[in-house]
């Protein structure tokens, strides 16, 4: 067999590989619930990531659970979403910078009720020298109300960890000052 013929059998075998993948994209994109899904996993990230409380608030249903065990002690818990943004405000502007980069979700529906499960990678920046990363699945949970999907719960599985915790302690100390400089900053564009 010449070379040509082998390369033609090889892009074969790779487009049928692919083909599954490309199909499946398809249809999620043209699903309306799994597109509001998706939308919501990406402005979590961007909106945490940008301190946008006032509108990150707004992805989540009247009371969450979440589940950060496996990184920090304690048990799960089961807040309003205005308790929970009151915590993350009071924690995450105390770094000079945070990204969330979430990977593709594995999104699924049954009635009024999805989860999505959402490789992540969350860097966190302070200073100089100070850095701290997590890496694992969130497994976000879903409740369908009219055209809009909710947040109902966001569990933490932690694969890897990088970096120092002693910035987790400082960040808190510098949040409400951060938030507000951050604040007033926006209200001047």
């Amino acid at each position: 067999m010449g070379k040509a013929v082998i390369k033609f059998f090889i892009i074969l075998e790779v487009i049928a590989m692919v083909s599954p993948v490309i199909a499946e994209e398809t249809h999620s994109i043209r699903d309306q619930n799994i597109a509001a899904i998706h939308s919501s996993i990406a402005s979590f990230s961007a909106l945490a990531d940008r301190n946008a409380y006032e509108y990150l608030v707004t992805l989540f249903d009247k009371s969450v659970t979440t589940d950060y065990s496996e990184l920090f002690e304690g048990a799960k818990q089961t807040v309003s979403k205005e308790t929970l943004m009151q915590q993350w405000a009071a924690f995450l502007p105390g770094f000079d910078r945070t990204f969330h980069r979430l990977e593709r979700p594995v999104i699924t529906i049954a009635a009024d009720i999805a989860t999505a499960n959402v490789p992540f990678t969350a860097s966190h920046w302070l200073d100089e020298d100070g850095f701290w990363q997590v890496s694992g699945t969130y497994t976000f949970t879903f409740k369908r109300y009219g055209r809009d999907w909710l947040i109902t719960s966001v569990y933490l599985q932690k694969l890897d960890e990088e970096g120092s915790r002693s910035i987790l302690a400082i960040a808190p100390m510098r949040a409400e000052g951060n938030l507000k400089r951050l604040k007033a900053e926006l209200t001047v564009l």
